[in-house]
């Protein structure tokens, strides 16, 4: 009995770092091809509803994307553009999806965007498809992974890597580079 004691309480003192998901990373050249719109924009706006997902009840959250420039493909021949996410919070009842794209309102990032057969988007690859923008010691913007972002397996070949940290304009390149291939 002392020795299942002395267990659980040396458990709690020393925690161990969890994953909650893992996920294979997805390699550029996939998430671009699969992506109808890879755009540069700024999330205006988000509203969360209950949603029938596979028979559930899930929340998704409903995001105004503004468009500013495409990186590559086609532009969406429209100034916003809705995304739509997994999860979300209405009044005190939230739902995390892990390794979903966190859209965070009045923040410019770089979606890679799949459309619905509802004519709503999503990101795709779901975290690995959205790079927030930040801006460097100089003022560059540069792209980084998006803050839900889960483990990745095989993560040397995947886009996360290849883009983080670029500046728009190299980024806008590699994709290009990757489309062509």
């Amino acid at each position: 009995m002392l020795l299942g004691v002395g267990a659980t309480v040396a458990a709690g003192i020393w925690p161990l770092n969890a994953s909650a998901t893992i996920a294979r990373g997805i390699p550029l050249d996939v998430l671009a091809r699969r992506s109808e719109h890879i755009l540069v924009g700024t999330a205006l706006e988000a509203t969360c509803r209950f949603e029938y997902i596979g028979g559930k009840r899930r929340i998704v959250t409903d995001t105004r994307f503004a468009v500013e420039a495409p990186l590559a493909k086609a532009e969406p021949g429209e100034s916003e553009v809705l995304v739509r996410t997994l999860g979300g919070v209405i009044g005190d009842l939230g739902e995390l999806v892990h390794g979903e794209a966190e859209l965070s309102l009045g923040e410019r990032s770089v979606l890679f965007l799949r459309l619905r057969p509802d004519a709503i988007h999503q990101p795709t690859g779901m975290a690995q498809g959205h790079y927030p923008l930040y801006a460097d010691a100089e003022r560059v913007e540069r792209l980084r992974p998006s803050p839900r972002l889960p483990e990745l397996v095989h993560p040397e070949r995947s886009a996360v890597r290849r883009l983080r940290g670029l500046d728009i304009e190299g980024a806008r390149r590699l994709i290009q580079e990757a489309l062509a291939r």
